[in-house]
């Protein structure tokens, strides 16, 4: 059946994307190609980090060209306070609506 917008809806609530199987394709080639990249990135970082070991900064040709430098980020420990204060952390739950996008497996 189709909407007023041209956009053909099944029973099971499903839209069919016919005209937009390109981009699809197109979408399956780029996740694998973040995944790849990611995984490369990853592999230099780890090689570069493992050079620098306890120094912060790394040169190329005399030039700082990385730093590796040490932080504190200031965290709440959800399993802390469920455990220590759990009418509290019940007072802090919420149910939040989300909605996930996911690619399928090709066919």
């Amino acid at each position: 059946m189709a909407n007023n917008e041209g956009i053909t809806n099944s029973a099971d609530g499903s839209v069919a994307l016919d005209d937009l199987a390109h981009d699809v394709e197109l979408l399956r080639i780029i996740e694998e190609s973040i995944k790849r990249q990611s995984a490369l990135k990853e592999e230099l970082r780890s090689r570069l980090k493992k050079r620098l070991g306890d120094r912060v900064t790394g040169t190329v040709n005399g030039l700082a060209v990385v730093e590796w430098t040490n932080e504190s980020r200031v965290i709440t420990l959800v399993k802390t306070v469920q455990d220590r204060f759990p009418d509290v952390a019940r007072e802090c739950e919420d149910i939040v609506p989300v909605r996930k996008f996911r690619l399928l497996p090709a066919a």
